[in-house]
């Protein structure tokens, strides 16, 4: 009973060792952590790299942006070559459809062609930061009407093509043959193929509540996330000085009236800061009184302008941390009633 002290000591020290010895070990036993997006991405990449069509010639996956290499025969990714090579060409983008899709957050895209004879499908599936970034992308770039087919969070389609957005992922998937129902219905197999290997889907962004729905045209809601977007969408005069790239977020659509007959397009933007918006309301008052006089239709809580456009009126009015553009009608009255509409 006199050895029981030395033997417990002897076994404790053992285990605090071996616990000791664990601890050490583990940061470098840990498997790496791989995000679930970077999953879905490395998982669709795979997929399509690899899915053939029947009858169908596949060509290489193509893999956006590029990685561009020094000459030689062990040539090696060369950051200053990718330096001095414009970002829509690592893309293999427009330069117009770049900047745009480089606000909604792209980092990068993938692209299989599939060929037989003379008619050719592309497969394209872009990878954003975000899904506020996917969506925007999606409502941009869709063709079509949407589809009774559930197709990811949104479906669009037209006889040459099909889109829709999933997660943090904008498919668009096209055909060069028209009224080629074999072709479509690849385009079908292949939109199966790729919709089923991206995660669960997120739902539209909540910027999208702050729209009025009564009169809204569908299908003409777009995403504002820095001036391309804002000048392509919102053709406003000094759009750019709304400053966008700050905003929290900001969406567009058009509006029908029928009484009076009008047809209206709405900005919302939401700066997530009282300060910062009323900042911006009033630069934006100031460039546009310089050319054109707007009247102040404002009460103490919602300062109020309205403007008269060559092509029509233009109303500008802040609320709290939000600014409401309305523009193109041809009734003076037509965008307040717009503005009351606003939740």
């Amino acid at each position: 009973m006199r050895r029981a002290p030395a033997i417990i000591l002897a076994i404790a020290a053992l285990l605090s060792a071996n616990a000791d010895d664990s601890g050490a070990a583990t940061p470098n036993a840990a498997p790496a952590v791989v995000s679930r997006d970077l999953e879905t991405e490395n998982k669709v990449v795979q997929v399509l790299g690899s899915y053939n069509l029947d009858g169908w010639n596949a060509q290489p996956l193509q893999i956006f942006p590029r990685v561009m290499a020094s000459g030689g025969a062990s040539a090696k990714p060369d950051a200053q070559v990718a330096d001095m090579i414009p970002a829509y060409q690592l893309f293999g983008l427009e330069p117009q459809i770049y900047d745009i899709l480089a606000e909604f957050g792209i980092r990068k895209c993938c692209r299989r062609t599939y060929q037989r004879g003379q008619r050719f499908i592309h497969a394209v599936v872009y990878f954003f930061s975000t899904p506020e970034g996917a969506y925007g992308a999606y409502n941009y770039m869709r063709q079509g009407s949407s589809t009774i087919v559930v197709r990811g969070a949104g479906s669009s389609e037209d006889d040459q093509s099909i889109s829709f957005w999933k997660g943090q992922s904008f498919v668009r998937l096209s055909q060069t043959s028209e009224e080629d129902e074999e072709s479509k219905e690849a385009l079908r197999t292949i939109a199966q193929v790729v919709d089923s290997t991206i995660q669960p889907t997120s739902l539209p962004p909540l910027v999208l509540n702050q729209l009025p729905v009564i009169d809204r045209v569908k299908g003409t809601e777009k995403l504002v996330m820095g001036p391309n977007s804002g000048r392509k969408f919102f053709p406003a005069p000094y759009v750019a000085s709304l400053s966008l790239e700050r905003a929290r977020a900001a969406v567009t659509a058009d509006y029908r009236f029928q009484m009076p007959p009008e047809r209206l397009k709405l900005l919302v933007i939401d700066y997530g800061n009282v300060s910062l918006a009323s900042s911006v309301y009033e630069s934006y008052r100031n460039n546009i009184d310089e050319e054109h006089e707007a009247k102040n239709i404002s009460d103490a809580s919602t300062p109020t302008g309205i403007v008269k456009l060559d092509n029509g009126y233009m109303l500008v009015q802040l609320r709290g941390s939000r600014i409401f553009v309305i523009m193109g009608a041809r009734k003076k009255v037509s965008p307040l009633m717009l503005a009351r509409q606003i939740p």
